[in-house]
């Protein structure tokens, strides 16, 4: 596929201002595009990659980005972005960036398994992938995509698999922190962009664990070694220049794909789980019309892309998948959001389950608190589904109606909002263990925040409940 026309010099480019890392080369924005350059002889020998059959076919799986080169006819500003750029390529834009602290256990461990896979293909074809980070995996939707084009090189035999202790602390510390631990790994990466070093799983680790052979290879054994050659120079420096035979990294990575394979989730089950089969204080005839609702809404306004906020197992993510071109489904709850993962892989490819706390999403951090932009920076949605999710913000989260709405409005151009009065059931246990200070939440308070920023076209109350409906379209 040729790339389409470069977009008008009044566009000016801008540099990703998380790409600044690689010094080979970076990724550039301009207009809604994406765009990546090489330097030296980088360019060279990725072009050159490009015509390799098994390069191709990665590509043409959608294992790997695919990438159409562009002469310098074609983009002189950004091959003037410096003077030893060689090669331009512009990639298809990915429909919504996420982060490994934002994913439950099975996308992690997919993002894993694609990590090796695409390792594993490229030393069959005597290249090496030189990063093993999940932030060179993105979804788009269920399905995993690696990125970065800059990080096969070609190798060298005998060099090893020099990314193994990176993986580790990336993928395989915070999937082992969950199987065995029970202990949410997103917290950990989200605060450690580095990911999680082998000293700590193995502090965090239950003894058990540590007895399982792939844990102890992986975690104790590194551990210790690691501290060991901290100690000494020249063993660590006799280490860095071992030659290490290709068979073995065969192995090693053969032995690291099983691992990951039989890796399973190991925190238990949560009450969000069930709650869509169990949710007593809705009727049947309530849920229902609260589904026509949804979908009738979706189909007269046809959505691109939609944002489900406090989706649970996403009962509604997979009614809006089958009417929008690409959904978001956000909640707090991790089980819940792992089981919409594994049900929407089945069925409904375009859901990119994601883990959040709504009252702290994801913010800027990284270099200069710009190398991971946060959730706010990176939604803007055609339509939002605020469904049975205001009383947990507003009362859970202490966060007045009005922040709410002008959150909100910053994320999403329309929105259906379901109001919970106090009378629910729902909210009735909220307030069994906190003193009832909340005496603006009421419907009249929450519409008056919602005209301040939305207009109100459509209000419909659920059948008994006092539950009620709302459509908005930003002012």
């Amino acid at each position: 596929m040729a790339a389409p026309a470069l977009l008008p010099a009044s566009e000016p480019p801008i540099i990703e201002p998380g790409s600044f890392r690689d010094p080979a080369g970076g990724v550039v924005l301009q207009g809604g595009r994406v765009f990546r350059y090489f330097s030296g002889t980088a360019g060279t020998e990725f072009l050159r990659l490009l015509d390799a059959p098994w390069f191709g076919e990665l590509i043409r799986a959608g294992g790997v980005v695919e990438s159409w080169p562009l002469a310098r006819a074609q983009a002189p500003a950004l091959y003037a972005l410096a003077p030893e750029i060689t090669a331009v390529v512009e990639h298809p834009r990915i429909p919504f960036v996420s982060y490994a602290y934002e994913w439950p256990f099975q996308m992690l461990r997919a993002a894993a398994l694609h990590q090796l896979e695409v390792t594993s293909r490229a030393l069959a074809n005597g290249h090496m992938v030189k990063d093993a980070t999940p932030y060179n995996v993105q979804f788009t939707g269920t399905r995993p995509v690696f990125l970065d084009a800059g990080s096969f090189e070609r190798h060298t035999a005998g060099e090893g698999w020099r990314a193994y202790a990176q993986f580790c602390r990336m993928f395989l510390n915070p999937l082992y922190l969950q199987a065995y631990g029970g202990i949410a790994f997103q917290p950990w990466l989200r605060s450690s962009l580095e990911g999680i070093d082998t000293d700590t799983v193995r502090g965090l680790l239950p003894l058990r664990a540590k007895l399982r052979w792939a844990v102890f290879m992986d975690v104790v054994l590194q551990s210790v070694l690691n501290r060991r050659f901290a100690k000494n120079e020249r063993a660590l420096r006799s280490l860095a220049n071992r030659t290490i035979p290709d068979d073995v990294v065969r192995g090693m990575l053969a032995r690291m794909t099983r691992t990951v394979e039989r890796t399973r989730r190991g925190r238990g089950s949560s009450a969000w789980v069930d709650y869509e089969q169990t949710k007593a204080h809705y009727s049947a005839e309530a849920d229902a019309y609260k589904e026509a609702y949804v979908r009738r809404t979706m189909e007269r306004d046809r959505p691109g892309t939609v944002l489900d906020l406090g989706c649970n197992t996403g009962q509604f993510s997979l009614i809006a998948a089958g009417l929008a071109d690409h959904v978001v489904a956000v909640d707090s709850d991790e089980a819940s959001v792992d089981a919409l993962f594994l049900r929407a892989r089945a069925s409904h490819p375009n859901i990119l389950p994601l883990v959040m706390d709504l009252t702290n999403p994801s913010p800027d951090q990284g270099w200069a608190q710009a190398e991971r932009r946060g959730f706010a920076q990176r939604a803007e949605a055609d339509l939002a589904l605020c469904l049975a999710l205001i009383h947990h913000v507003a009362i859970s989260g202490n966060v007045p109606f009005g922040r709410f709405v002008d959150w909100l409005a910053s994320v999403a151009r329309t929105a259906i909002v379901e109001f919970v009065p106090k009378s629910d059931p729902m909210v009735e246990r909220l307030l069994f263990t906190r003193k009832d200070v909340y005496a603006g939440y009421t419907q009249k308070h929450f519409e008056a925040a919602l005209a301040g920023r939305f207009t109100i076209v459509e209000r419909s109350a659920l059948p008994a409940g006092g539950r009620v409906l709302y459509t908005v379209g930003r002012l």
